[in-house]
């Protein structure tokens, strides 16, 4: 019987505590006139990059994202590095595909330890990135033709969406 008395006296100091708790809470204020919240997906960065032997071109290729996604890039950067003298690198091209027919054009002098860098910024992924031409298509990026002494290499950051 006692224990029964304090099982019943347990049961109701619980039952106190979370009435007198409820009752402390200042309840919410609806706002009708509140901004929607916009629930978004975040898709993960990937970073990826391409080097190749000196005197060897180099492309980049980032792969075909699903069907209906497309690749969006947030940041290229392409480098032509020379070790050695060199043979000038005199208004040379880099093309792309499924990006637009997107070109870097440059020139290096026939010195050695020579370099050049080109560093894009096309957003965070949170934001929004430059977008690729074509869904479910891989993305490539290719250095000029090899070039005596001339080592080239490509870096990026993208991610699939639709």
């Amino acid at each position: 019987m006692l224990t029964r008395i304090r099982r019943i006296r347990s049961i109701l100091a619980v039952t106190a505590i979370a009435v007198l708790a409820t009752l402390a809470v200042p309840h919410a204020q609806i706002n009708q006139n509140a901004a929607p919240v916009t629930i978004t997906t975040q898709y993960s960065l990937i970073a990826i990059s391409a080097t190749a032997a000196v005197a060897t071109q180099t492309t980049l290729t980032i792969p075909a994202p699903p069907p209906n996604f497309y690749n969006y890039l947030c940041s290229l950067h392409f480098n032509a590095s020379q070790n050695g003298t060199s043979t000038a690198n005199t208004n040379a091209v880099t093309t792309s595909t499924n990006f637009n027919s997107y070109a870097i054009k440059y020139s290096l002098a026939a010195t050695a330890n020579t370099n050049y860098d080109w560093v894009e910024g096309w957003g965070i992924a949170n934001t929004g990135c430059a977008k690729s031409a074509s869904p479910g298509t891989a993305t490539t990026f290719v250095s000029p033709a090899a070039t005596t002494n001339t080592a080239f290499t490509w870096t990026a950051t993208y991610y699939q969406a639709p």
